[in-house]
């Protein structure tokens, strides 16, 4: 009698198991694809509960870093640079990005929404226009910028750049644009997941299945790690020439694994 109840407990104890573990592989492939779109911040899976405690005692600002880049965007033979502005819509001024003295993640995220961000590059020669990059509330800048060079044999060089968002996906985009007729104009994106890029010079990135959670601040004040710093200069990048028109991209295919395609750039408006 023993031996049966210990033989019936026992296969309770495996089918209770095997459905948690189908239970969390479904989960975790739904999440995937959930995740696997457009940052929409209508969409984003934040906590729902009111946005409290915006103003937490024992934080203080940390700027942020901000990417410059130099190329000739217009194609007159002169270089130009590119700098990134971040800005909050409260006061239509600069703003931080970070801050030191978090407890965790969700205070981040609270914060930045609370300020209306939104962000754009503009150029040391004004006669080129201002690139918006976007206004989404959960909006950080930019985590990536990039001269990508003269893809498309016109004159002029062309820009790619990531997004910063404060939410939980390391799912991410990266975008291809192009200054044409006086006005920025985006080529291509493609999907990619935020740890394919380098650390942010004063961040510390960890990283996890959850996205960027751990993002955290290791410095005091706006001192840029030298270090990290070099690391993102010297990243080649999530693009290569192969020849005019033609590019190789590092992505993240429809069944979100990591995977490089070769795009053929006179064939995406056919």
């Amino acid at each position: 009698m023993r031996t049966t109840l210990l033989l019936v407990f026992f296969l309770l104890a495996l089918l209770l198991s095997c459905n948690t573990s189908t239970n969390k592989n479904t989960l975790e492939k739904t999440a995937a694809v959930n995740d696997f779109v457009q940052h929409d911040s209508s969409k984003t899976n934040y906590p729902t509960e009111e946005l409290s405690n915006n103003n937490p005692q024992n934080i203080s600002p940390v700027f942020g870093y901000r990417f410059t880049i130099s190329g000739d965007f217009d194609g007159d033979g002169k270089k130009e640079k590119l700098t990134e502005h971040y800005f909050s819509g409260l006061d239509n001024k600069e703003t931080n990005k970070f801050y030191h003295g978090l407890t965790d993640y969700n205070q981040l995220v609270e914060l930045t929404i609370a300020k209306k961000p939104y962000s754009f590059l503009t150029s040391d020669n004004e006669l080129i226009d201002t690139l918006q990059i976007s206004s989404d509330n959960q909006l950080l800048g930019l985590s990536f910028l990039k001269n990508e060079g003269d893809l498309n044999g016109d004159g002029t060089d062309e820009i790619s750049y990531v997004i910063h968002w404060a939410d939980w996906s390391f799912f991410n985009r990266c975008h291809l644009v192009t200054y044409k007729n006086k006005v920025w104009t985006e080529i291509y994106s493609f999907h990619i997941r935020d740890w394919q890029l380098p650390d942010l010079p004063e961040t510390f990135n960890q990283n996890g299945i959850f996205g960027i959670e751990q993002k955290i601040i290791n410095t005091t004040n706006d001192t840029v790690n030298e270090r990290l710093e070099k690391e993102l200069l010297n990243f080649k990048g999530l693009i290569k020439k192969i020849s005019t028109n033609k590019i190789q991209v590092y992505c993240v295919d429809d069944e979100t694994f990591e995977d490089t395609i070769i795009v053929d750039l006179n064939n995406l408006n056919k």
